[in-house]
C-alpha cells in the first residue's frame, strides 16, 4: 500500500512538472491523467495481486514520459502514457473476474458458517437476503458482468456474516432445550429407563451429547437437529419406563393382594382387603387406559392396604357412642349398626367425608363407606354441609356382652386395624387417585338442614 501511495505522489509530481513545462507546447497531459486513472481503477480491484506483471509495466510506462518530456520527445511521452493506460485496463480486465470468483467464494463459505450457526431457523430474514444476493452474484458471473458479480458477492459475504452473529446470539435457545432433554432423560432413569427402553435411552444421551458439543463449537443447526432426536428418544423412552414400571408395580400389588387375601388377617381386616382389591382394579384400568402414575399410585395403595391386612389380629373393641362428634339417633338401619355424625363448620379445617373417616376409622381412605350409607342424602360426596346428619356405620361389631368391668363401658365392638411396624402413616391428602368423581351422581345437592349454605368439598382436602 505504502508502495502504491509512493508510485502515485510520483506520477503525480511528472503530470505537474508536464504542465509547468508545456509553457504551450503540446504536452500529452490528458494522456496521462487518463493512464494515471486507469491504475488507480486497476489497483481497486487488487490488480497487483491478480495481474502484478501488467500492473508494473503500466506504472513503468507511466514514470517513463518523464524522461521524454525532459528530452522534449513528446510524441514518445504521449505514446508512452497511452501504453500505460492500456496495460492498466488489461490488468483491469484481467483482475475483475479473479476478484469477483474469490468473494463469491468467501460469501459462500461465510452463508455455509451462518448455516451451521443455525441461521436459517434463528436469523431466517438476514440468511434469506444473503441467499438471494450470493444467487445475483453467480447469476452475474455467468453473464460476464464480474463489477456487478463482486458487488453482490460483497453483499453476500456481510448478510451472511450479520445473520451468524444473530443466530449465535440466541444460542440460549439450544442450551434450553440441551438441559430440558438432560431433565426427561433424569425421570426416565427414575422409572428404570434403562431396563424397559434402553435403546431410546441411548439415543437419547448420545444426541444430547452431540447438541452439547455442537453448542460449544457454535455449530447450532447441528445443535438443534441433535437435540430434536434426543427430545424425541427421550419423551418415548420416558413413557415406556412409566409402562413397564407401572407393569411392575402392578404385578407387584396382584401378589401382595393374594397373599393377603390368604393370610390369617383377612378374617379380621375385611374391609380393608376389599379396600386393597378395590384399588388393585382400578390400578389396573388406569394402566391399561395410559394413565401410568396413577395406575402407580393405586399399586402402592394396594400394597400398602394388602400389607396392612397380612398384619391384622383382632386386638379388642372401639368404645363407640362417645364421640365427639356424635349426635341423637345412634342405633340400626337395616341390621346394620352406625352412629350419627352432624358436619361442622370449621373454614380453617373443613369437614369431609375423608376426616370423618379418618376420626371414626383410623383410615380415611374408608370414607366410601359413609358415602354408601348417606346415598339418599349425600348426592356428591365432594360436597357436604354443615349441620347435616351423617349415619357412620361401624366396622365389624361384636354384639356379645361385656366380659369384665373394663368392657362395660363398651356399648358396641369392633375390630381394629395395626398397621406394620414399617408401615407409612396415611397422608392427610387422598390424592388424585381417591377423588370418586367416576362415581358421583347427576342432580342438585339437598337442602342444608341447618340452613346454612356452606358447602364443604371433599377436594379441599386433596
Amino acid at each position: 500500500m505504502n508502495r502504491q501511495r509512493k508510485t502515485a505522489a510520483v506520477i503525480g509530481i511528472i503530470i505537474m512538472a508536464a504542465l509547468a513545462l508545456g509553457c504551450g507546447e503540446p504536452i500529452p497531459v490528458r494522456e496521462m491523467s487518463l493512464a494515471r486513472m486507469e491504475i488507480t481503477r486497476a489497483e481497486s480491484v487488487r490488480a497487483d495481486k491478480y495481474a502484478p506483471a501488467e500492473m508494473e509495466e503500466a506504472k513503468k510506462l507511466l514514470l517513463g514520459t518523464h524522461d521524454f518530456i525532459k528530452g522534449d520527445e513528446l510524441e514518445k511521452a504521449k505514446q508512452g502514457a497511452l501504453d500505460s493506460f492500456a496495460k492498466a485496463r488489461e490488468a483491469y480486465e484481467k483482475s475483475m473476474p479473479l476478484l469477483a470468483r474469490d468473494t463469491m467464494e468467501i460469501a459462500e463459505k461465510s452463508l455455509g458458517e451462518a448455516d451451521e450457526a443455525g441461521a436459517d431457523m434463528l436469523a431466517k430474514d438476514e440468511y434469506e437476503r444473503a441467499q438471494a444476493a450470493f444467487q445475483n452474484a453467480g447469476e452475474s458471473f455467468e453473464s460476464k458482468k464480474y463489477y456487478e458479480s463482486y458487488q453482490a458477492a460483497l453483499e453476500a459475504d456481510k448478510l451472511a456474516k450479520s445473520a451468524r452473529n444473530s443466530a449465535l446470539g440466541k444460542r440460549t435457545i439450544l442450551k434450553e432445550a440441551i438441559a430440558e432433554v438432560a431433565s426427561v432423560i433424569a425421570e426416565a432413569e427414575k422409572y428404570n429407563a434403562r431396563k424397559h427402553s434402553p435403546e431410546k435411552l441411548k439415543t437419547a444421551e448420545e444426541n444430547n451429547k452431540t447438541a452439547s458439543e455442537a453448542l460449544d463449537g457454535l455449530q447450532l443447526k447441528k445443535g438443534f437437529a441433535a437435540v430434536a432426536i434426543a427430545k424425541t428418544s427421550a419423551d418415548e423412552a420416558y413413557l415406556d419406563a412409566l409402562k413397564g414400571s407401572s407393569a411392575d408395580d402392578l404385578a407387584a400389588a396382584e401378589a401382595s393382594v393374594e397373599r393377603a387375601g390368604k393370610s390369617e388377617g383377612a378374617r379380621y381386616a375385611k374391609d380393608e382387603l376389599a379396600a386393597s382389591k378395590e384399588s388393585l382394579v382400578r390400578a389396573k384400568e388406569a394402566h391399561e387406559q395410559g394413565r401410568y402414575r396413577e395406575s402407580m399410585v393405586l399399586s402402592a395403595e394396594a400394597g400398602r392396604l394388602a400389607a396392612s391386612v397380612a398384619g391384622a389380629k383382632k386386638t379388642g373393641t372401639i368404645a363407640a357412642g362417645k364421640d365427639r362428634g356424635a349426635v341423637a339417633g345412634d342405633g340400626e338401619q337395616g341390621g346394620k349398626e352406625y352412629k350419627t355424625y352432624r358436619v361442622k363448620y370449621n373454614p380453617a379445617r373443613r369437614d369431609c367425608l375423608w376426616r370423618i373417616a379418618e376420626r371414626y376409622y383410623g383410615n380415611p381412605r374408608l370414607w366410601r363407606r359413609i358415602y354408601e350409607a348417606n346415598r339418599d342424602t349425600i348426592r356428591n360426596p365432594h360436597l357436604i354441609k354443615p349441620g347435616q346428619a351423617l349415619k357412620i356405620p361401624l366396622l365389624n361389631p361384636v354384639k356379645e356382652a361385656p366380659a369384665s368391668s373394663d368392657e362395660k363401658l363398651i356399648e358396641q365392638g369392633a375390630i381394629r386395624m395395626e398397621a406394620a411396624p414399617d408401615e407409612d402413616v396415611p397422608e392427610d391428602n387422598p390424592g388424585i387417585d381417591e377423588a370418586p368423581s367416576d362415581d358421583q351422581p347427576e342432580g342438585e345437592l339437598p337442602p342444608d338442614e341447618s340452613g346454612e349454605d356452606v358447602p364443604v368439598p371433599l377436594d379441599d382436602q386433596m
